[in-house]
């Protein structure tokens, strides 16, 4: 038996067509799953362009209104997802923020007969454009998102869940602070680094030295800096912004030594002031290196506030973002701003008044 089963021809030829009968159904069915898998993608990019501004006293919050989806332009009043609050006194400000968390956009029929750009010290007196401030007990912490709407929307009822929750833990006498805000939501994306929230994100709030401002990565990376951009367009409007609020040139003629010579660059740089030229820094935003404290209080090696007035910054950041519009397609129709205002100090240290919060809106151009 054994001699008739290996000499058997019609079993050899059945043993091998068996392997090419495996690699028909190898081709003809997993390999089109696998392509189709391969197509498949679980994120669309919604647009949002959104900014934020740290100054000494102050910190101002920027998005526009225009929701997409490729070349569709699905609504021209979006900010549901975009600008929302995490923590921070949200029931005293009931005419700013929506019951979720969301900051409301002014609605005023006046608003939009208005197309100038507001001036650098006459930006507040555009009442028609703006919410009436309202004081608030504690000075909200602001999260400006952008990309994915869907996953926009629930990071945010996430994030203000967490915050929620400790606020109960602390019998409601305390929240976390901007900088508590910011270590959260970056644990929060990174936690979900193997299928990320499509979300870009940008905290801005007040502590006791000022304005305070992170930007994010989609997986939780973030840096503490003056200006920051997120979202479709950033490219662009990041460098407008660094170069209209840097404060120093640092361009400027190289003088002749006595014998036609010219100095060395590095030397311009430190004896600028004996030549008579204003001090020259490369970077207007650097911090130096022996500035810069050592262990769990190291500073950031840039500036993290800006040196101007809340004014200034509203209409600097609207100027930005009608740059932005003219050449990118996902961002137009409106931006509205929020401004959140340190209580100023009197004699002893005590403030006389509480932070005050304003909401500007400004159209853009509609596509």
């Amino acid at each position: 038996m054994q001699k008739r089963r290996a000499n058997n021809p019609s079993r050899k030829a059945m043993s091998y067509r068996r392997p090419s009968f495996i690699a028909l159904l190898v081709v003809f069915f997993i390999a089109p799953s696998s392509s189709a898998a391969n197509d498949f993608d679980p994120y669309s990019m919604n647009g949002g362009l959104v900014s934020a501004v740290a100054g000494k006293d102050f910190v101002v919050v920027a998005s526009d209104t225009r929701l997409t989806d490729g070349y569709e332009i699905l609504t021209r009043k979006h900010l549901q997802s975009r600008l929302w609050v995490a923590s921070g006194g949200t029931h005293h400000h009931s005419s700013l923020v929506s019951n979720d968390g969301s900051v409301v956009i002014p609605t005023d029929e006046r608003s939009s007969c208005s197309n100038t750009t507001p001036s650098n010290t006459d930006v507040t007196s555009r009442t028609i454009n703006s919410i009436s401030p309202s004081s608030i007990g504690q000075s909200p912490t602001i999260i400006a998102s952008a990309g994915c709407s869907s996953d926009c929307e629930a990071l945010k009822r996430q994030i203000r869940s967490e915050i929620d929750s400790h606020v109960h833990w602390n019998y409601g006498m305390r929240t976390l602070t901007p900088t508590g805000v910011a270590n959260l939501l970056g644990q929060t994306l990174y936690a979900r680094r193997g299928f990320p929230f499509y979300s870009f994100c940008i905290v801005a709030g007040l502590d006791d030295c000022g304005g305070v401002v992170h930007v994010y990565d989609a997986i939780g990376s973030h840096e503490r800096v003056a200006v920051a951009c997120a979202g479709t367009g950033k490219e662009m409007l990041q460098p407008i912004l660094d170069r209209m609020f840097a404060s120093i040139s640092t361009t400027t003629r190289r003088p002749d030594r006595g014998g036609g010579a010219r100095e060395d660059e590095d030397t311009i740089l430190e004896n600028s002031e004996e030549h008579g030229l204003p001090k020259l820094v490369r970077d207007g935003k650097a911090v130096h290196a022996t500035k810069q404290r050592i262990g769990l209080k190291l500073q950031p090696p840039v500036e993290t506030c800006v040196n101007c007035s809340a004014e200034e910054a509203v209409a600097l950041l609207v100027r930005g973002y009608r740059s932005v519009a003219e050449r990118e397609i996902a961002v137009g129709d409106d931006v509205v701003l929020c401004v959140i205002r340190k209580g100023r100090l009197i004699n002893g240290g005590e403030k006389d008044g509480p932070s005050t919060m304003e909401v500007f809106h400004y159209p853009l151009k509609k596509h």
